[in-house]
């Protein structure tokens, strides 16, 4: 665990525009923690007592159905709240595992809590934040209609994590992760029979190439014009 100062808390959109003395409090309460990719933050049901904030690396937030199989609900980067349920201090709906390295802030809930009652722009910004998770789950469902075929589904998710966690190249965006079949189903709420067959006629369409986990997006344009075409 290491302190938080005042450069680490001005990269986060959750964190603008504060009053001074919140930043102040907030470099005293929080704190810096380091996970490994395949470590879980936590569990469904679990009661957690502190925010986590996503710093660095990725995250899947998933949820298992009865029979065991994984449904992936996002996959999370920097600048992200993680568990929103801590607000009504019920036990978390969702399991978060660590997809790649990452570091997160921490805060301690009863010690984050007055801050909102202080300083009205941090509630602001977690509020905003919140919204537009809403609005990207809203997407999300509309997308997961059974009619639309399994490879535009995977073109869909596979433009939004570019556009998310990309890197651009001179010749495409570079997804900034590895992502293995089995993540793409669970992701998908598919089998990886499925999705590996999907993936193939992407790259044989020539709007992906998938090489040792990592996936390269030539033309996000030409990805995006095969999702929308009927």
């Amino acid at each position: 665990m290491a302190p938080i100062t005042n450069d680490i808390l001005e990269q986060l959109s959750l964190f603008e525009g504060l009053h001074p003395s919140t930043y102040a409090h907030l470099t005293r309460i929080g704190r810096v923690e380091s996970y490994k990719s395949g470590a879980h933050l936590f569990l469904e049901k679990d009661l957690l007592h502190c925010f986590y904030i996503v710093l660095s690396g990725t995250v899947s937030m998933y949820k298992t159905n009865s029979n065991g199989q994984l449904k992936t609900i996002f996959i999370f980067g920097k600048d992200t709240l993680l568990n929103e349920t801590i607000f009504d201090n019920m036990p978390v709906s969702i399991s978060c595992k660590v997809h790649d390295d990452c570091t997160v802030l921490a805060f301690y809930r009863s010690d984050l809590l007055p801050l909102f009652q202080q300083d009205f722009r941090l509630t602001e910004n977690f509020v905003n934040h919140l919204s537009k998770r809403i609005r990207r789950l809203y997407r999300q469902m509309k997308n997961s209609t059974s009619i639309i075929k399994m490879e535009k589904k995977l073109a869909a998710k596979l433009l939004k994590l570019s556009q998310d966690y990309g890197t651009p190249q001179d010749d495409g965006i570079m997804i900034d992760f590895p992502i293995t079949i089995t993540s793409l189903a669970e992701l998908l709420g598919s089998y990886r029979e499925t999705i590996s067959r999907a993936l193939k006629i992407l790259v044989e369409k020539n709007l992906i190439v998938y090489e040792h986990k990592y996936i390269f997006v030539p033309d996000p344009n030409a990805l995006s014009t095969f999702f929308k075409a009927p």
